[in-house]
């Protein structure tokens, strides 16, 4: 392989959250979204009164529910567009006797989620004379006057609805989908609250209210409530073969074409021209990844593989990678590798996209990056892939265990949390499935069984957070022996020196992790051997990255997968869909033990 070093720099790219509840919003070929995670208690019904969009609308943009919704699955849900005017006015409005959140947002024509949005703290209930932030202009003591009634108008289900879909193959297939009432019945956990019920349920706060005969919304830890919801039936029409002249093909990779000599684009951020935005910790790091790929390129050469290595200096600019991209080496690139910051991946990934380029992040990535690009590959796993593996070793390995999930305070770590409570409870399991016990920071000590293994999980990527557990934990640890306590945090924690060491090490800290380097190990051993002779200095993690990157994928799309030895990392790759990217989805157990980091096991 021949090396050709370009200079060039890199680009950002943001992405927006908003409302219903915390769904991120997604804008896919202009059209705007919400990406909606289906949750235990959710359905196809609650779906249409939550966002608004009729149940067929979501169905043609989620085929996959004909047959049927899942806990777990990522929805995409089009938007009704509403924006709000910078100048939109507000008033204060004082709490009256009797009055619901419901009630509010019909009686001022919003929502409860733009209520709550408002007035944060009416997630946890409306109080008589509270005084809260609410739309419109007008004076409280005129508020009858002033606001219009709304009239209550009967609604009118569209029961049955029929959707169609269009298979890959080009068959027309039909669903049919009615509705009847139901209810269910709903123990109260000790960290819900009668919204995050409603949210749970998709049934308003008021409608359970009046089903329960409840004066308040305040529930309690154990109270049973009746939740009315409507059970759903889907049932497959008979249908006729499409046209081929119409038939979808469907999304896709195109195959690569076999060549005598491939082309890779190799972005790293070396800042060789130093510049705006420069880090030496960054550029060592793109060096050391450099001197590894390197290192792969000698071994796929004696595997067979020819081809030319084209390194970019991508610096940290948009501009600079504009440029970079507009480079006639592009019109045959079959492979691009990087960049490292995070911040540029969407721009090179769009760039690949467009032009059916494979692109592969050897870092973490969002995981929007993913959607609806089959042609990027992320090869390190995502925070939440790493809890799902967690939650699914756990479920696999200690069902007999005292096993207990920390609720996070910080907001930033709570998709971890219900990552990880989701892939626990929905794990495939024989016989009867291990009970997970759900507490917070603050009241975890009384779940600490003497005799008995009590494994804790804290799914928090926030150093404070992660303080305050340990130190807890050391002042209830009393209750049990140490050699019982085990805790499980985020990779994250490795790095938060301000946590003693000594109590990771006495309460058995493990991690869940996308790679694992073992020094000593026979293999890291060789391939070290020869970075010193050609480097002299040591191999480092980030260095090992580059050399399994590069051998994995090139070996995977260019060799047809010939065998090869890699150093740290196991690529299980994997997509939702056909129209998506693929995620490493495999997951090494780490436990710390004396100061060391041992593999105890891994999943996918």
């Amino acid at each position: 392989m021949r090396i050709l070093l370009v200079l060039i720099l890199v680009a950002q790219t943001t992405v927006g959250f908003t409302q219903p509840g915390v769904a991120r919003e997604l804008v896919i070929k202009g059209k705007h979204y919400f990406e909606h995670d289906v949750e235990a208690g959710n359905t196809l019904w609650g779906l249409q009164k939550m966002y608004g969009v009729d149940v067929e609308e979501i169905i043609a943009e989620n085929p996959e529910l004909k047959d049927g919704i899942k806990v777990g699955q990522k929805l995409l849900i089009p938007k009704i567009t509403n924006e709000v005017s910078e100048t939109e006015v507000f008033s204060d409005y004082k709490v009256k006797n009797s009055e619901t959140l419901y009630g509010l947002s019909k009686k001022f024509n919003t929502t409860v989620d733009r209520l709550i949005e408002l007035n944060p703290e009416l997630s946890e209930g409306l109080k008589k004379g509270q005084t809260i932030k609410v739309p419109g202009n007008f004076k409280d003591e005129e508020t009858e006057t002033q606001i219009e009634k709304v009239e209550e108008v009967k609604e009118v289900v569209p029961n049955p609805f029929v959707v169609e879909s269009t298979k890959e193959d080009g068959t027309k297939e039909s669903v049919k989908i009615s509705f009847s009432d139901s209810t269910i019945r709903h123990s109260v956990l000790a960290h819900e609250t009668m919204y995050s019920i409603s949210k749970r349920f998709m049934v308003s706060i008021d409608e359970i209210m009046k089903k329960n005969g409840l004066t308040s919304s305040s529930v309690k830890e154990g109270q049973v409530l009746i939740i009315p919801v409507k059970s759903e039936r889907i049932e497959r029409v008979d249908v006729k073969k499409v046209p081929d002249y119409l038939a979808n093909k469907g999304p896709g990779v195109s195959k690569i074409v076999k060549k005598d000599e491939y082309t890779i684009a190799l972005f790293l951020p070396f800042f060789l021209e130093y510049g705006s935005g420069y880090s030496e910790y960054v550029a060592n790091l793109s060096a050391q990844f450099y001197m590894g790929a390197m290192l792969a390129v000698d071994t796929l050469e004696a595997k067979g593989l020819r081809a030319k290595l084209h390194v970019f200096d991508t610096r940290n600019d948009s501009i600079t990678i504009a440029k970079l991209l507009q480079n006639s080496i592009f019109d045959k690139v079959d492979l691009v590798i990087g960049p490292l910051l995070g911040e540029n991946v969407n721009q090179v990934a769009t760039f690949c996209k467009n032009r059916e380029i494979r692109m592969v992040c050897p870092v973490t990535s969002d995981s929007y990056v993913l959607e609806n690009n089959p042609y990027f590959f992320s090869a390190v796993p995502s925070n939440i892939t790493l809890m799902n593996g967690l939650a699914k070793f756990m479920v696999n390995n200690y069902s007999k265990d005292n096993i207990v999930l920390i609720k996070p305070t910080d907001k930033k770590s709570l998709p971890l949390y219900e990552s990880f409570r989701k892939a626990f409870n929905e794990t495939p399991f024989n016989g009867s499935r291990p009970h997970l016990v759900e507490t917070t920071i603050d009241n975890f000590n009384t779940f600490i069984k003497r005799g008995v293994n009590t494994r804790f999980v804290v799914p928090t990527v926030d150093k404070t957070t992660a303080m305050k557990f340990m130190n807890n934990l050391n002042r209830s640890a009393f209750r049990s022996s140490a050699n019982d306590l085990f805790v499980y945090g985020t990779k994250e924690w490795v790095n938060f020196t301000d946590i003693n060491n000594v109590y990771k090490n006495k309460y058995n800290f493990h991690f869940p992790s996308p790679n694992h380097l073992d020094y000593y190990e026979e293999k890291v051993v060789g391939l070290n051997k020869v970075y010193r002779s050609r480097y002299k200095t040591d191999i480092s993690k980030m260095a090992v990255q580059g050399y399994d990157v590069l051998l994995y994928f090139s070996s995977s799309f260019f060799l047809e997968g010939k065998s090869i030895n890699l150093i740290m990392n196991n690529f299980n790759m994997k997509s939702i869909s056909t129209s998506d990217g693929q995620e490493n989805s495999n997951v090494f157990i780490i436990e710390q033990d004396d100061f060391n980091l041992l593999n105890v096991g891994e999943t996918h």
